[in-house]
């Protein structure tokens, strides 16, 4: 797992093309490569990326909120034909790693209701769920073990 630079966006958008997928993923059908690039720019973010033969096996982010002191998952995905491979499972063992560098103790994460089936796989993470939806997800939350 490495750190999105400019020159992945290019990779990393065939990603964001499927509607449902993205949905699940961001909420919005599409994203746009001029959006990936703000996200690689952006202060409060870090991006990540699995590749593996050369192509992106997966995607995720990490959002540091320093006012509340926390750190969220977010855009968590893993490419169609990589599926069932373990490489979501790598792709958070990965994000969990990188959590530890920063001084934040909680992570969260959202999940949409249509996307229930995760739930699970983030349980296996030490994630819990929060509460019932809120603005439209459900959050979960977990320690961040350093």
């Amino acid at each position: 797992m490495k750190r999105v630079t400019q020159a992945d966006v290019t990779a990393i958008l065939p990603l964001f093309q499927n509607e449902t997928d993205n949905y699940l993923a961001t909420g919005t059908r599409r994203i746009e490569r001029s959006e990936i690039l703000t996200w690689v720019e952006a202060e409060e973010k870090d991006l990540f990326i699995l590749y593996e033969r050369e192509k992106v096996a997966a995607y995720g982010e990490i959002w540091v909120d320093e006012t509340e002191g926390t750190l969220e998952f977010a855009h968590l995905l893993v490419a169609p034909e990589f599926r069932l491979a373990g490489f979501g499972k790598r792709l958070l063992e990965g994000l969990l790693l990188e959590a530890k560098k920063y001084p934040y103790d909680e992570i969260f994460l959202r999940v949409l209701p249509e996307n229930k089936a995760v739930l699970d796989f983030f349980r296996q993470f030490g994630f819990a769920v929060l509460t019932s939806p809120f603005e439209g997800s459900i959050w979960m939350k977990r320690k961040n073990l350093k």
